[in-house]
């Protein structure tokens, strides 16, 4: 998803999450963070991450694993935006990465 929507979509996914806890009594903020930073970490091993010029593709999935669970609202966001490049193609490949679709 586009930069803007990937940061909106997060904030309310924080937003919902905790306002279900308060509803619920029990916190499920921490497990959206782990689950959304478990599938970030596999998705970007299924796309071959690595093989796209941006600062965040240069981690390898137990990093960026690592990042997401740290600093959620930052990362995850950022994993969206540069997913959602390599999905549409706009993404540029590093030197020497070979253009295979996924």
């Amino acid at each position: 998803m586009k930069t803007w929507i990937a940061i909106l979509f997060s904030i309310g996914l924080a937003v919902a999450c905790t306002v279900i806890s308060v509803l619920i009594e029990f916190n499920i903020v921490w497990i959206t963070v782990i689950g959304t930073a478990l599938w970030a970490a596999i998705d970007s091993s299924k796309i071959q991450f690595k093989k796209y010029k941006s600062a965040i593709t240069t981690v390898g999935p137990v990093l960026l694993f690592l990042g997401v669970c740290v600093l959620w609202i930052v990362f995850f966001p950022w994993y969206l935006s540069m997913r959602y490049k390599i999905k549409t193609g706009k993404a540029a490949l590093k030197e020497g990465a070979a253009n295979v679709d996924a």
